[in-house]
């Protein structure tokens, strides 16, 4: 229930700038059909979320995250970005320590806004869509006690963020909101889910107009 109301949430937050951005007429032009690819890295925070299990505490743990991405703008206003990457995310507080490891896909549409902050032109990109993680290993640190047969080998999520440009380089915010039960055999009324959020720098190499 608490996924979902952050869930709705941040879609409508999505929808409310999105509007809000077409009323200002704030767009950011840039050239339909131009391709764009690029390695991201940076680190991530997340937490587990869980209802019916008092064992589990939520607590912030802290993690890698490094891929690659792809990006096809199909209006001046809208694209579409594909990302693959790897992350380790999980919980951690006083009495555990998870830490999963995972690959990550997702396709987002991302929206193009154009902005002015002190008299300049700024622009910044709103993105929403689903997600897909595949388990590659779980474990509790101290006692490296795997715990892979108890966790989903895949993890249905939705990815909402935002990036800020700065000429090639992105500086990009990532939500994952879980909607998967981690647990992979859960107990009646227990059920674990994750929110994670990216917190990455980017590198778009030289863009290259997309062939007709």
């Amino acid at each position: 229930m608490k996924n979902m109301k952050i869930l709705f949430v941040s879609i409508g937050l999505f929808l409310s700038l999105t509007v809000h951005a077409q009323e200002k007429s704030l767009y950011y032009f840039q050239e339909a059909g131009t391709l764009e690819i690029g390695p991201r890295i940076g680190f991530t925070t997340s937490a587990i979320i869980s209802t019916g299990d008092p064992n589990i505490a939520r607590g912030v743990k802290l993690g890698i995250v490094a891929g690659i991405f792809g990006r096809k703008q199909l209006t001046d206003q809208w694209a579409i970005n594909t990302d693959f990457s790897y992350s380790t995310r999980g919980n951690k507080n006083d009495s555990i320590n998870l830490e999963n490891s995972y690959i990550d896909l997702s396709v987002v549409i991302v929206r193009n806004v154009k902005y002015r902050m002190f008299n300049n032109d700024m622009t910044f990109d709103f993105f929403l869509g689903p997600g897909l993680s595949f388990n590659l290993n779980s474990e509790f640190k101290e006692s490296n006690i795997p715990v892979n047969p108890f966790i989903s080998p895949q993890e249905f999520n939705v990815v909402i963020g935002g990036a800020l440009p700065f000429g090639p380089i992105l500086l990009t915010a990532t939500n994952r909101l879980g909607l998967t039960n981690l647990l992979g055999n859960p107990s009646p009324g227990s059920k674990w889910t994750s929110f994670t959020t990216e917190w990455t720098i980017a590198y778009r190499f030289k863009q290259k107009k997309a062939l007709k």
